[in-house]
């Protein structure tokens, strides 16, 4: 009897590990997914304008060499700053870029440092010019353009980097609602008037996108992990070329 007891809690051991790693397999295991981490927006860049603004529109415009000189200093510990910072992950796909456009960032700063210690000032003023320049080129970078398509991409965060590849059946599913439910407000959004020349091609892209999203939702009514599979990357694909429109 004892003999027994022993096999039985072993049977009964072998079940409790077997059930616990399916749930962590099939993604039934809540998965915390913080604002931050969709947001886009990175907090040392908007500190950093705390400097830009006064170097560019006082300094600059009134060719102030003191000041410029007075501000690096401030420049200097903010780009530090944002050089340390890291992207949320809504903005992996941008990190090439990123890392660019802060090297050349800190190679204007760099190039002002010089002119400011040989007090050449026209030069002082090419680099402030510079920085702002490559400043701006940053905080488009993580702006974004239209409200609606981040909006939307927030859900396709959640679903192509945590619910799919966990295959969280559930989560999916409430995931492709809410995106359904965001695509009605993309579909009628309007592009800044800078931007207004890409407006058919926009609606274009998006109307692909809700297509491929239509289909995703029927799929996911299902258990079929394959079609489900190729239905997001359906998606995922036709979200990027949405996207791409604005590069």
């Amino acid at each position: 009897m004892k003999k027994l007891n022993i096999y039985s809690l072993l049977i009964l051991l072998a079940f409790a590990f077997f059930a616990f790693y399916s749930c962590q397999k099939t993604g039934e295991t809540p998965v915390e997914i913080t604002q931050e981490e969709i947001s886009a927006s990175v907090p040392a860049l908007s500190d950093l304008h705390e400097v830009v603004y006064p170097l560019w529109h006082s300094a600059f415009p009134e060719k102030d060499y003191a000041l410029i000189k007075e501000l690096l200093p401030q420049v200097d510990a903010l780009v530090e700053k944002l050089d340390l910072a890291q992207l949320p992950g809504i903005l992996r796909d941008s990190q090439e870029k990123w890392d660019e456009g802060k090297q050349n960032l800190k190679a204007c700063l760099e190039k002002l440092h010089q002119a400011a210690d040989s007090d050449d000032e026209e030069e002082m003023l090419n680099q402030t010019e510079a920085f702002h320049k490559h400043y701006e080129r940053l905080v488009r970078l993580i702006r974004p353009l239209v409200a609606e398509l981040d909006a939307f991409h927030q859900e396709l965060y959640k679903l192509y980097h945590y619910y799919f590849p966990n295959y969280d059946l559930e989560s999916i599913r409430s995931t492709v609602s809410a995106m359904l439910e965001k695509m009605g407000p993309l579909k009628a959004a309007q592009l800044s008037t800078r931007l207004s020349d890409r407006q058919s091609d926009f609606d274009a892209a998006v109307e692909k996108l809700a297509e491929d999203l239509n289909q995703l939702a029927e799929v996911v009514k299902t258990n079929k992990k394959k079609e489900i599979s190729a239905a997001v990357e359906r998606v995922h694909a036709a979200y990027q070329n949405v996207e791409k429109i604005f590069d």
